[in-house]
């Protein structure tokens, strides 16, 4: 596959450009050209492989995007609802020979959607109830999730949930709460596997300094899973900066919202460039992708553009940074293990190996491959804007663990989790769904 053929592929152009707004990024030219419409993408596509209609597949969207850039379609809401379909997952880009930019693509074409107002109703009202009135605010998102994270802990719980309705046992289930501790044994060898040593990330120097995100919905929903993930990186020999807070601007960049999501990403350059970090550490797959991909934001001209390329490299997910420092377990899982692939791991970041060693590592001999590696339907907050295509995705993934017969599913971002969580509850799954930081922290 080839390397992304130009950085700035979301510069902004100031003249009009085919039926394209001026002053807002347009998808360019050269990324819509790599496409060959060979069709190689269409398997990989969650939302093609459900409907069927080739406009609801990638080449079908980048056929549309070019129709608008040569004025043979209007920008109208007709395009704005097959963009808005898509997940974002960028599976394509796993299966495109001709590396395709796509997510840089539809990211653009949404940003022209948002300029001309033709934003889908349903992500106008969760852009404005996350993008723009919880998440820019630490304090009022901390408050909001403080109610279910108080009630996780009601001693009635258990009866309240009895007198719920099906579907409201299944959410309800699913609310943010430190679980049980994980049933562990000692490890019968201390030996790690042979594959660790397959690793792409670099082998960290002794004492280097990481400096972690908290993030936006992970500290607030999920504060017990930072706290694992500062525990973890201090067991593989980091020291730790001051972590950072506030949101990474990911949810702004997947509705188009890019004036904000730059705001955003300027703090927290500045914030790691200020701390003297050597590292910084994500615990969350749509985070860490949109931290490696900040310089797409700004225009190849633009100061911060380089700043943004620099930054980038010294973004690790949570994986990179423990695999190759990792020591032998001194403990082992009890459960039938598999991994959950979350998208923008894989195919956004191409991060297969590192938490597949750590997941095999913990689980001993106990783990056993999920297999398809297809969007459990999570996608930032596409579960709200599309619940139907949602739920559909979820039950697909539903029955390829229920096939495997593990008892516990790790995956490394929290939408995946609140999502597989969700779906057990409602199945009636006798599954426990985890995060991979949890399980380092409990075994290493």
């Amino acid at each position: 596959m080839r390397e992304r053929y130009a950085p700035g592929t979301m510069a902004i152009d100031t003249e009009k450009i085919g039926n394209y707004l001026p002053g807002v990024a347009v998808p360019s030219e050269e990324g819509l050209n790599l496409c060959t419409h060979c069709g190689l993408c269409l398997n990989a596509c969650p939302t093609y492989r459900v409907i069927g209609n080739e406009i609801d597949s990638p080449r079908g969207r980048i056929f549309m995007m070019r129709q608008v850039r040569e004025e043979q379609m209007p920008l109208n809401e007709l395009v704005a609802e097959h963009l808005y379909v898509c997940l974002d997952c960028r599976a394509c880009e796993t299966a495109c020979p001709s590396g395709v930019p796509y997510g840089e693509l539809v990211e653009a074409a949404r940003a022209q959607v948002e300029a001309a107002g033709l934003t889908p109703r349903t992500w106008r009202l969760s852009r404005w109830l996350f993008n723009v009135l919880v998440l820019p605010r630490p304090w009022l998102t901390r408050l909001i999730f403080f109610v279910p994270r108080l009630y996780a802990r009601f001693p009635w719980r258990a009866a309240v949930r009895r007198l719920l309705p099906r579907k409201l046992r299944a959410f309800e289930a699913s609310l943010p709460e430190p679980r049980a501790a994980l049933p562990v044994q000692e490890a019968q060898s201390r030996l790690m596997p042979v594959s660790a040593s397959a690793t792409s990330a670099s082998r960290p120097p002794a004492g280097a300094k990481a400096m972690a995100l908290t993030g936006c919905v992970m500290e607030a929903m999920l504060p017990h899973l930072n706290r694992a993930t500062e525990s973890v990186l201090r067991k593989a020999g980091y020291t730790l900066a001051p972590a950072h807070t506030g949101c990474c601007g990911a949810l702004n960049v997947h509705a188009g919202e890019r004036r904000e999501a730059q705001r955003m990403a300027k703090a927290l350059i500045e914030s790691f460039e200020d701390s003297g970090a050597d590292y910084f550490v994500s615990n969350s797959a749509g985070c860490g992708a949109q931290l490696k991909e900040y310089d797409r934001l700004f225009d190849a001209g633009d100061p911060w553009h380089e700043r943004a390329r620099t930054f980038a490299t010294h973004v690790l997910d949570l994986s990179q940074a423990v695999a190759p420092r990792m020591v032998p377990p001194k403990h082992t899982l009890e459960a039938k293990v598999t991994y959950q692939d979350a998208c923008h791991l894989a195919h956004a970041q191409k991060i297969r190996t590192e938490p597949r060693v750590l997941v095999q590592a913990a689980a001993g001999t106990n783990f056993c491959e999920l297999g398809n590696d297809q969007c459990c339907g999570s996608a930032g907050v596409y579960n709200f804007t599309h619940p139907e295509m949602s739920n559909e995705l979820l039950r697909q993934k539903l029955e390829q663990i229920e096939a495997t017969g593990a008892e516990l599913v790790v995956t490394g971002n929290p939408g995946c989790l609140m999502q597989l969580r969700r779906g057990v509850a409602e199945r009636g799954m006798n599954v426990d769904v985890r995060h991979i930081a949890e399980v380092l922290d409990a075994t290493l």
